[in-house]
């Protein structure tokens, strides 16, 4: 089992900052009414005559903050709001005033305290006691006790009473958010590393990763090639795929010429493609920016037969070959379109 790794106090306002990119693009796919009416805990949301299919969305946002949030006011939890708090108060770059404030706000009753009666007489005082029960009773584990308490009260009482709590506690999530992006926090640093990420999709195959003539992409399951399997793959292609290599290889090479000779690239590329836009700079530019490139010879088709794809890999001072499907990064991609019979290049897409 992996030990959890020692940061510092800076390092975990950047982890803050992560895991709240995070949040923000899960909970924007189960977005919360832009208000919500807080002041009548038997219809916060006003949701009387709502579609039934409405208030179970609700209740999915509700849940799915519930899960997320939990990290932020749990005692355990490394990214807890209070230790935050005590961190920040200690850093220059914070207003203590706007810390010490958010603090109270913490402390305050988030909305009215709640009691939940159950039908055995027992109760659950509390959001924080109602959340857990939902949290560890269904949601993340399977707490038994818990979840026989979910037994004994329908959900649309338990979002009529937790809805405000959970929005007041996204909200100080929020505003602390903000105060570390004021105060210039960043969020965690990318892993750079001298070779590309790579998705094996079927590793069961047991290709070897054999790849060292083009050591940036030494990860992927392959090895490098010889020219008699290249003249023995150039042989296989169709003459469309043949047709749409040929120009890739053509247009990558004009782009790489200084000056620009338009009319040549006038011949290789549809004149309605943003390409033109600029006479070809930016495209040049891009193409520019990537060393050693090397074209796929597998020409993919996506859109139909009058479409074609062919991919770019940087780094590949030597080919390489792969019989094994995998995911690769940092690839970028020629686009073809075939008119009356002629290919040509329509754009070109970035990682």
């Amino acid at each position: 089992m992996n030990k959890a790794s020692k940061i510092d106090n800076a390092s975990l306002l950047s982890l803050f900052m992560f895991t709240v990119q995070e949040y923000d693009a899960i909970t924007a796919c189960v977005p919360l009414p832009t208000k919500i009416e807080c002041s009548s805990i038997s219809d916060p949301l006003g949701l009387r005559g709502s579609k039934i299919e409405d208030i179970e969305m609700v209740w999915t946002a509700i849940c799915v903050r519930m899960m997320l949030q939990r990290k932020y006011f749990s005692n355990s939890e490394r990214v807890q709001l209070k230790k935050l708090f005590d961190i920040a108060e200690t850093d220059p770059r914070f207003s203590a005033k706007a810390i010490g404030d958010l603090r109270k706000r913490l402390k305050q009753p988030l909305g009215r305290d709640i009691e939940l009666l159950l039908q055995d007489g027992n109760d659950v005082q509390g959001h924080f006691s109602n959340i857990e029960d939902i949290v560890y009773g269904s949601l993340l584990h399977a707490d038994y006790d818990r979840a026989m308490r979910l037994q004994a009260i329908p959900n649309n009482v338990r979002m009529h009473a937790l809805t405000p709590f959970v929005f007041s506690r996204e909200q100080i999530i929020f505003k602390f958010r903000d105060l570390c992006i004021s105060a210039e926090v960043p969020t965690l640093a990318r892993i750079d590393g001298s070779k590309a990420a790579v998705l094996n999709l079927d590793a069961s195959r047991g290709e070897a990763k054999e790849v060292s003539g083009s050591p940036y992409w030494s990860n992927i399951a392959g090895h490098d090639a010889d020219v008699d399997e290249l003249v023995c793959i150039a042989e296989k292609l169709s003459d469309d795929d043949a047709a749409t290599f040929l120009i890739a290889k053509v247009f990558v090479g004009l782009l790489m010429e200084e000056p620009l000779d338009v009319e040549r690239l006038d011949d290789v590329v549809w004149q309605d493609s943003w390409l033109y836009r600029d006479g070809f700079k930016h495209a040049a530019g891009l193409i520019r920016s990537i060393p050693d490139i090397g074209a796929s010879s597998h020409i993919a088709h996506e859109g139909g037969p009058n479409n074609a794809q062919v991919k770019l890999f940087p780094n590949v001072p030597n080919a390489w070959i792969t019989n094994t499907p995998q995911l690769l990064t940092n690839v970028y991609q020629l686009h073809f379109e075939k008119r009356c019979g002629e290919w040509k290049v329509i754009a070109i897409t970035e990682p």
